[in-house]
Parts: structure tokens; sequence; C-alpha cells
């Protein structure tokens, strides 16, 4: 049985995701999924709590 723990969408993770949440969920129905856990970050504010791959661009991550 396929699953995943991990998962992230660019609604609520932009700059570390880009896909909408309701295309991941239909994209893992599709791959046979039958479970499926998102675990979105909370909103950040301030640069420091972004991650490396994200400082480049903080306006992306960081909540408005």
């Amino acid at each position: 049985m396929a699953f995943t723990m991990h998962s992230h969408s660019g609604q609520f993770c932009p700059g570390h995701a880009v896909d909408q949440l309701e295309d991941i969920v239909r994209h893992a129905i599709a791959l046979g999924f039958r479970t499926m856990a998102l675990t979105e970050h909370m909103p950040r504010y301030e640069e420091r709590d972004l991650y490396p791959e994200e400082e480049d661009e903080p306006a992306v991550s960081l909540a408005a």
C-alpha cells in the first residue's frame, strides 16, 4: 500500500512547494495512495525562520 506522511502544498508553503493542494491529492490518488498526510508549515514572519533555499527570495516565503 503506497502512502506518504510528508507533503507540502504551494498554497500553505510558498517558496518551499509549488503545487496546489487539490492537485497534490488528486495526483496521490492517481498513483494509488490510500494514506496521505500533509505537513504544512506554520506561517513565517521573519527571515531568520526561512530555509536556506528560501533565503534568495524571502518575500515569496514570508507571510504577508
